[in-house]
Order: structure tokens, then sequence, then C-alpha cells
């Protein structure tokens, strides 16, 4: 199209888009006015006085036509003009920036050419290269960028094998370069890949501000190839040995419509697993699998999805993470307001050979008499419930069974609170005839922890009185929970559930609060499948400030035992997934990690350490530091400064990784009222192939870029255009320039065709 404008026209599309028009000569008006008459006298005396020969149509298109004539002869004879802001040559310059990463090596264009052939093709081919094109009018600065920017003074400077991609690092860097200096413009060269985590929003407004734009110039396709990624793998940081872990997978088929993957999964080196999903195809799916760790330590987990026919790349396949496995026991503290066969078969289910989970109890045996099981020495607990927030948060783990809210005083029900929101830890409450509301928890501080919205003292009943009526069967969310999954897969499960006897749920909740999630429903037992019967919400989860709470509403799961087959080992694992995922995420007193478990070479990893008192208030007076040891031996102190984070009062400081592998991080810190505090854990540096994601052109960031710093968006077909736009805008290195429109040829094709069709109507109508 620019080809066929500057044909025409006989100057650059650009030149039309910035200038504006006038003429060149200037006449006398009254010259101007005996003109007219002289076309209008020609005109009345050729075809009007003997237009009795034509018709009145036949003789307006001979008028219009003459008449046309004369008027674009009559503004040739005027020599128009047009009048464009031009640069004055080698006066500015424009700073070049080509993508050097590895996401270029892509083989998406026309006959396999890769994104970095193509590119070169146009910025360094010998003849007439937008390098050379752009040197004749600017000093040009050529860079090429991925993780940094690097100047290159040709083609062979580039290499394409660049581990990650900073466009608003590499646009910032060029513009920093330019301080002081007439820069006019940036140009960029890129697919839109984008994955180092820098201010993009931040610098397009300060290049806005100075009124420097970004011309983006797209190089590759937009359609998505055929390829299989693994985009993320999550898992918990830290899991209780022998617990199920459940890994949650984002997984996206692109080109192959609904399609099965498989996706193996390695510890240390060794497989462990391999499952196979079902995919829509053509979008990011989430896909959960359990593992379960057998022995304790820091390990590396490995996900792989296998190939499928026909894709374009295996490197976007794989995915590594790090968890750590403690082993016990964590200790959970059992409150229980009445004798009753729950709490029994409850501690026969986590059995002698629990060795991770300890539950201590409190039992109410009578007016002012408790039974204590499970504690460490007679001290402990010889009181009841803990009177302080020290002897309550050395607790992992809070279970409230049917005890009603006035066995508390209202120090201990804010205890119980700041047990969950400030200490971190888990709570459950669990169904009885003196819970939630029964047991006068609405509007006390326990009623605010739980996900289930609970109604007064005489909250109504689930059921009538009599046999127990409801099953208990797994939302969608639930069938793979760590805490609800009770068989290898699905179907094994939901036949475990289905299998199990009904159970009573004394107390209807209200309601689901908002950010609650469901993970068994209490159906009426009768109903006809999963849509049959009446439902409550069996067990509700929720966040809860740094902690978590669980709330479920039977009240005699002994049942599950009871009625069941003496093989059946449903009962016992429910209640060990439940207490186990209860405590296995509740933080230490002094914790350090990095803020991400896996980095990529050359990145700054933050380290982030949380110094608590035995009240878990944060202290933010101690000196801390932290030691980083690389696989090699070799180690890095990294000075930590105390900050409010997203309300989070906690210690960070930054590393840059040099080396690949297991890094280990060992946090000092000493501060008077908590004396000498240490903590230790892991993170991994390992090839994340970065530039191998979301691989099709990103074109709508380019067009972003453009557009935010008052640049333009070109392919990588129309890139040609680039220098007249770049040439022909107005700079305080431009000055006015007059292009002569009067040559143009265009205007010799409109005189030949207006005269062409005069001459053809009169010889059709025999006046010539």
């Amino acid at each position: 199209m620019d080809q066929l404008v500057r044909f025409l026209f006989g100057h650059e599309r650009a030149v039309f888009t910035n200038g504006r028009f006038g003429f060149d000569l200037r006449p006398h008006p009254a010259l101007l006015l005996i003109a007219a008459l002289l076309i209008l006298a020609f005109i009345y005396f050729v075809y009007v006085r003997p237009g009795a020969r034509l018709g009145g149509g036949r003789r307006l298109a001979l008028i219009s036509l003459r008449s046309a004539v004369f008027l674009l002869l009559f503004l040739l004879l005027l020599k128009p003009v047009v009048v464009v802001p031009s640069v004055v040559p080698r006066s500015s310059s424009v700073a070049l920036l080509a993508d050097d990463s590895r996401s270029m090596q892509m083989a998406d264009g026309p006959g396999g050419q890769s994104r970095f052939e193509a590119m070169r093709g146009v910025l360094f081919s010998a003849e007439g290269s937008l390098v050379s094109r752009l040197g004749e009018r600017f000093k040009t600065e050529t860079y090429g960028f991925s993780g940094e920017l690097n100047g290159v003074s040709g083609g062979a400077g580039l290499s394409g094998e660049g581990l990650s991609s900073d466009l608003g690092g590499a646009i910032s860097e060029a513009a920093r370069r330019s301080a002081g200096a007439p820069l006019t413009a940036i140009v960029l060269f890129s697919d839109g890949a984008a994955n180092v985590n820098t201010d993009l929003g931040g610098e397009l407004r300060n290049l806005r501000a100075r009124g420097l734009p970004v011309y983006t110039v797209g190089v590759g396709s937009t359609r998505r190839a055929a390829d299989a990624e693994l985009l993320r793998v999550n898992l918990p940081r830290r899991v209780l040995v022998g617990s199920s872990m459940e890994v949650e997978a984002l997984v996206r088929a692109s080109g192959y419509g609904a399609t099965k993957v498989r996706i193996a999964a390695s510890e240390d080196g060794r497989a462990v697993k391999t499952e196979e999903f079902s995919l829509r195809g053509g979008e990011a799916e989430v896909v959960r699998m359990e593992l379960v760790p057998a022995a304790p330590g820091t390990h590396r987990y490995t996900f792989e999805v296998q190939p499928l026919e026909g894709e374009l790349s295996l490197e976007n396949n794989r995915r590594e993470a790090l968890a750590e496995v403690v082993e016990g026991p964590l200790r959970v503290l059992y409150v229980e307001g009445e004798p009753r066969w729950e709490h029994g078969k409850l501690r026969d289910a986590l059995g002698r050979d629990e060795k991770n989970v300890e539950l201590v109890s409190i039992l109410r045996t009578g007016e002012n008499k408790l039974y204590r099981q499970g504690v460490s020495g007679e001290r402990e607990l010889a009181d009841g419930f803990p009177a302080t927030e020290e002897e309550l948060f050395a607790y992992d783990g809070l279970m409230l069974g049917s005890v009603e809210a006035g066995f508390f005083t209202a120090e201990q029900l804010r205890a119980v609170e700041a047990f969950v929101a400030r200490r971190g830890g888990g709570l459950l409450a669990v169904g009885g005839r003196f819970a939630f509301g029964r047991g006068g928890y609405a509007g006390t501080p326990v009623g605010d922890l739980l996900p289930l919205a609970i109604g007064g003292a005489g909250a109504r009943s689930a059921e009538g009185e009599g046999a127990p009526s409801f099953k208990a069967l797994p939302t969608a969310r639930g069938a793979s929970h760590p805490v609800t999954r009770l068989g290898e897969d699905g179907r094994a499960g939901q036949k475990i559930w289905n299998d199990l006897p009904p159970v009573s749920v004394p107390e209807a909740p209200a309601g689901i609060k908002p950010g609650a999630t469901v993970l068994l429903e209490a159906r009426r037992a009768g109903g006809e499948g999963r849509g049959g019967g009446a439902s409550v919400p069996l067990l509700a989860h929720q966040r809860y400030g740094r902690g978590h709470v669980l709330a479920f509403t039977a009240s005699d799961t002994w049942r599950w035992r009871m009625g069941m087959d003496s093989k059946s080992n449903a009962h016992a694992t429910f209640w060990r997934q439940m207490l186990r995922y209860l405590v296995q995420f509740s933080p230490r007193q002094f914790e350090v990690a990095a803020e991400q478990a896996v980095y990529a070479p050359g990145d700054a990893v933050r380290i982030v350490a949380d110094v608590r008192d035995k009240k878990f208030h944060p202290v933010g007076d101690a000196s801390a530091s932290a030691r980083v040891v690389k696989p090699s031996g070799a180690t890095a102190d990294v000075p930590l400064r105390f900050t409010a984070r997203d309300d989070a009062n906690v210690y960070v400081g930054e590393f840059k990784s040099d080396e690949l592998g297991r890094h280990r991080v060992e946090l000092s810190a000493s501060e008077p009222t908590v004396g000498a505090a240490a903590a230790q854990s892991d993170f991994l540096v390992a090839e994340l192939n970065r530039e191998s994601y979301d691989a099709a052109l990103n074109e709508s960031l380019l067009k972003r870029i453009a557009a935010e710093t008052g640049g333009k968006y070109y392919t990588l077909d129309e890139a040609d255009a680039l220098v007249e736009d770049l040439t022909y805008r107005k700079t305080d290195n431009s000055r006015p320039v007059a292009k002569d429109l009067w040559d143009m040829p265009v205007n010799f094709l409109l005189l030949v065709g207006l005269l062409s069709g005069e001459w053809f109507l009169r010889k059709r109508h025999g006046l010539v």
C-alpha cells in the first residue's frame, strides 16, 4: 500500500498525514475572477447554446467533465504544495532496540523462517536496510536487549539467546543513556514477550512526559502454534511427612482442541506418579494431583507434561518446585464440652501409629470437672483452657467440639481469635448440641472466625428428632482437597463417600461467608443422585488473618466407623487428613524464606524474614541478617531491613542468583525481648525457560506501548514506512519543507481520464 501511495502521489504517506496543504502561486483575486468568467463563457458558448442537439443529462455530463478538466488545470497552475515538518538530517538521534531473547528463535514465519531471521533481514539486509536508511537521516544507536540492554554495531552483535525479555527495563535504559542528547524517538522491534517484573506503566508515563515516543514493530505470528504448556505449579511450601500434598498445575494445550495430557511427577529425580487429565484446549486450565511425601527433608519436585504430537516447543513442558517435608509432632488442643462417642472415636482414629499429630484434649465430664488426655506433664492444662495467649499459642491447632461459648471467658474468646489471626494457627469447629449458634457463638470473636454464618442460641435444627438423615458428599472442590479426598482418583473417592452411613447435623447454618469454600455437603438421605434432596454445608474452609478455619457441622462421624466393614479405614483417614491439614501450615515464631520457591539465574531473590515474640507480635527492632549458602558451598551475607509490606511487618533483603541448584537461607537475628532467633529454608535456582511461554506475538502490548507514548505500531511488513514517519514529524530538530504536488502522477492520470471520458461521450453521440 505504501508503495502504491508513493507511485500515485509522488511522496510518502507520512508527508500527507503530517503536512498541511497550500499553493505556491497566489494570484490577485481579480485574475481569479477573470479566469472563472472565461471558463463559464467557454462552457456557455460550447455546450449550452448548441445544447439542443443533446439531451439534458448528456449535456450536463459533458459540462461536468470539461469543467473538471479546467478546474484541475487551474489548480495545477497555482502550483499546489504540502508543507510538512522534516527533521534536519543528522541533527537528532534515534535509539533502535532489537529483541535478542530466545523467543525470537520461534520459527512461525513463512517457510519456517524464525522471528530472529525475519527481523535481521529487515534491519540489516545488504541493500536498503532499515538501519542504513535511518542512519542517513538520524544518528542511530542500535541495541540488543533481553534481560539487559547492550549496544550492537550490526546484525553480528545479536544472538537470539537471551533468557528473558525486559521490555520496560530496555526502554527505560535507552532513554536514560540519551539524557542530554537530542533523542527524537525509540524504535522497538520485538515479539512483545515481557517476563521480567518491571513497572512498564510507570516507564511509559515518564516517556510521555518527556515527549519521547516509542515506535513498535511486531515480529512473529499472533496465532498460537500447536503446543502444550505447563504454565505454573503450586504446592505447599511445607507439609507434614506422610500427609497428602495437593499439587495445583495450570496447563494450556493450544492448537489441539479437546485433548488429554499426561503429567509425570518426580521427587529428587525419582518418578513417583503419572496422571492423565482431559483438557478443553485453547485456554489455561487448572488440574490437581496428589502426592504423599514419605521422607522428611526438603525435596525437589519436577512436573512434566509428556509431549503431544506435533508440538512446536518442548521447553515449556516442565516445571520444578521445592517442598519442605517436616516431622511432628504438631500439637492440637481439643476442647469438648460433654462426653460423647465422637470424642473417643476421634482419638481412636489417630491411633498409636500417628507420630506427627498429637491430640491434647480437655473433656468436661461434669460441673467443674475436666478430664485431660495427651498432656505432656501434670501442669499442662491443670487449670483448664489456657488463660494466657502465650500458653494457647504453644499449640499449632485448636479444635472446639460441643462446648458452649460461656465455657470461655471474654479474654479467652479474644485469644482464640488472635490464635488464628495473629499466631497463624488452624481452628476446627465441630458440630454438637452446644456448638455454633446453639452454643451462643453468634456475635463473639469465635463467631467472626467461622466460614459459616450462624444464628443465635435458638438456631434452627437441620432435621427433626430421630435417626441421622444426611449423606456426606464432596463438592467439586472437595473431590480433590487434601482433607476430603479419600481415594486415588475422583471415581474411587466418590464411591467411598457414597458407601458411608448417614450422619446427624444438629444445626443448619444460615449461609456461607464470602471467601469461604464448601468442601462437603450434607444431603438428605434418600435424594436421588447429587441433585436430589435438601442439603446444608457440612464442611467449609476459609483463610482468616495468618491462619485458617474449618467448620464441620456433623456431630456423629463415629457412625462411619461403626456402620462400615471392619476393613474400611475411611473414618480414620478422614480425621487424620483433617488434623494434619489443620496444623501443617501453622507458622513458627521465627521464619525465613525466599519470596518464591524457584528463580532463574540472574534473578533478584527477595528474602523475607518474620520475627515474632511469644505472643506473635512482630518484632521491629531486631538486628537481622540472612546468609545464603550456594550449591558450591560459597556463602553470601544479606542484610535485612524491617519494613511494613502488605500489612505484614517483616524483614526483607535481596540477593542476586548466580548459581544453579538448591540454596539454603539461614536467618540470624537478636533482640532483647526474644533473644537469639534462628530459622532456615531452601529455594531453587533453575532454568525456567521463560521465553518459551506465551510465545505468540503479543500485539496488544506493543500497540499499548506505542499508543501511551505517542508512537505508532507496525507489522514487520509495514516497517519500511517507519523512516518516513520519523522524518516527517514536528520536533525541536525539524523544519518546514514544501513538497510540490503539481507533478504528481495522479494528476496526469486524472487529466487523461477526464478527457477520455469526454471524448467517449462525444464519440458515442456523433459529436466528434
